[in-house]
């Protein structure tokens, strides 16, 4: 379940967790008294607040964009069958138009979730220039009617809109939160640890204890970063609208 920096966060974490009963051993009486503790414990608090506070603004960053991507798409799926009636409705060549449009969409959804869970392609020149092939085909074309010219100007609003929301979604795939900012908070963590083992215990509930922790700190940490690609990975945004527009533009 782990991917990348999750699984480096739980072996550092609780690596640092085992690395503190081996130092506990080695270190003077006098440096494991009550008091010594007690001050240790206050001020490693200061960093376990840090963390949390940092973690928690991590995850609630992330989760906004994801939603935020999750609903581009949806609203990108909806445009792609707005256009097919659109052009079914107005346009005298509808049926070369509609299998541009389809072919756009097939290859789009193919580039962004590729079928082998390869990283995806967020700007491609081919779906440019058949969009925007489309969008001047719509152009050139003469509406009779007021309900045709009606319809053209729908059109050419609704590709504008599909131009922009895909550039949106290919400059947004290079946008993520900064590596350092993990890279502290798993610095911060693996400190926490390390200094609750050196005046914890050493038996099976403590590290079991310690175990479940540093999993679960780590699965917060994969989870920013999961969210963070939201088109690979275990957390991804779901190709299901993409997939019913294209299946609606078939029929």
């Amino acid at each position: 379940m782990f991917t990348g920096i999750g699984l480096i966060a739980f072996c550092c974490i609780f690596g640092s967790a085992l690395a503190g009963f081996v130092i506990a051993r080695k270190l003077p009486e006098d440096c494991r008294t009550d008091g010594t503790q007690k001050v240790v414990q206050n001020v490693m608090n200061v960093v376990g607040i840090l963390s949390a506070l940092v973690l928690g603004l991590l995850i609630a960053s992330t989760k906004s964009n994801f939603d935020t991507r999750s609903g581009e798409v949806q609203q990108f799926a909806s445009n792609l069958t707005l256009l097919d009636r659109e052009l079914s409705l107005s346009q005298p060549d509808a049926k070369d138009l509609r299998g541009a449009l389809r072919a756009f969409a097939a290859r789009k959804m193919a580039l962004t979730w590729p079928p082998d869970h390869t990283a995806p392609v967020m700007h491609d020149a081919e779906t440019v220039r058949i969009l925007e092939d489309i969008q001047q085909k719509i152009r050139a074309s003469e509406p009779l009617t007021a309900a045709e010219r009606e319809g053209r100007n729908d059109a050419l609003q609704i590709v504008g809109e599909l131009k922009r929301t895909s550039r949106l979604l290919a400059v947004q795939q290079s946008i993520r939160a900064p590596l350092l900012f993990l890279v502290v908070v798993i610095f911060w963590l693996s400190a926490l640890f390390l200094s609750h083992a050196i005046f914890a215990p050493f038996n099976k509930v403590v590290v079991a204890a310690l175990l479940i922790s540093s999993f679960s700190v780590s699965l917060a940490v994969n989870l920013i970063f999961d969210m963070d690609q939201p088109f690979v990975g275990f957390i991804r945004v779901s190709p299901a609208p993409m997939q019913q527009a294209l299946d609606q533009m078939i029929n």
